[in-house]
């Protein structure tokens, strides 16, 4: 919305993946941004930043996604959450990416801290 911008920036590279496998993670990701976006900066609120950050790892890719928004609610559960969107992107970062789904309150600083944790061979 043009009353809260939100300005998205991406840092590091992540590893060439096969089609299946990136196919999942930006289904995944959309998710985790629509979120930090819907969610992070409500109606009332000023816009703010959301940093996207790629890590590889030996084994796989680590993947933030930083808001500096509202944060999430004090009674939030990502295991018992039943969004449709959460319910998916879990989904798919545990089968298709063989990793986990995380969400939790950023240190010292506002906001919500979303990482995929996937474990894969790399090409």
């Amino acid at each position: 919305s043009p009353d809260r911008p939100v300005t998205i920036r991406m840092i590091g590279d992540g590893p060439t993946l096969p089609a299946g496998v990136s196919s999942s993670l930006a289904v995944v990701l959309t998710e985790l941004l629509q979120n930090a976006v819907e969610h992070g900066y409500p109606a009332g609120t000023k816009g703010g930043r959301v940093t996207i950050e790629l890590q590889t790892t030996p084994t796989g890719l680590i993947v933030r996604v930083h808001d500096d928004g509202v944060g999430l609610p004090e009674d939030f559960d990502l295991a018992t959450s039943d969004g449709l969107g959460l319910t998916i992107a879990r989904t798919l970062a545990a089968g298709d990416l063989g990793g986990e789904l995380s969400l939790r309150p950023a240190s010292g600083v506002p906001g919500t801290i979303a990482e995929i944790r996937a474990q894969f061979a790399q090409s």
